[in-house]
């Protein structure tokens, strides 16, 4: 895998790709990211999803898919909007996703269409306030939720 497969991976997506730190970073449109996963996993010996991690960047969620390999470092980054946090599931793709995501829906709320665990809660209890926000959120006030969920 070089730097001119990656290049014109990103082009074929009309993505965006960048170096950062030690990582190869590929951002697209929440409409591409199957097929930005789908491409990078493809790419000779970098088809190790290492994990998927989400971030609140305040009116959206960021949510970048980390690929490796040896000491090469490639992550997918997309965004969605806090207000309609929805993308397209990659565990067709990549079924070590599934979890990742679920997670990920769990902390953040994000929902994945087509992930088997979608409306299912996976590390939350089910005692977990329906109208509290995703603990990862910013919004989210700890002590309010201990609090709600008769913990304190």
């Amino acid at each position: 895998m070089s730097s001119e497969e990656l290049a014109a991976l990103g082009a074929a997506l009309g993505a965006t790709v960048t170096e950062e730190r030690k990582s190869t970073v590929i951002s697209v449109p929440p409409s591409k990211v199957v097929e930005a996963c789908r491409g990078v996993s493809s790419l000779p010996g970098l088809y190790h999803l290492s994990t998927i991690t989400g971030v609140d960047l305040g009116d959206d969620i960021a949510l970048l898919y980390h690929f490796w390999r040896e000491r090469r470092f490639v992550q997918v980054r997309t965004t969605v909007p806090k207000a309609a946090p929805r993308l397209q599931s990659i565990s067709g793709v990549l079924p070590a996703a599934v979890l990742y995501e679920a997670e990920i829906q769990d902390l953040l709320g994000v929902g994945f269409e087509g992930n088997p665990y979608a409306g299912k809660k996976l590390l939350l209890p089910d005692s977990y306030p329906p109208d509290a926000p995703p603990p990862l959120r910013r919004e989210a006030d700890p002590e309010k939720i201990r609090r709600i969920m008769e913990l304190e």
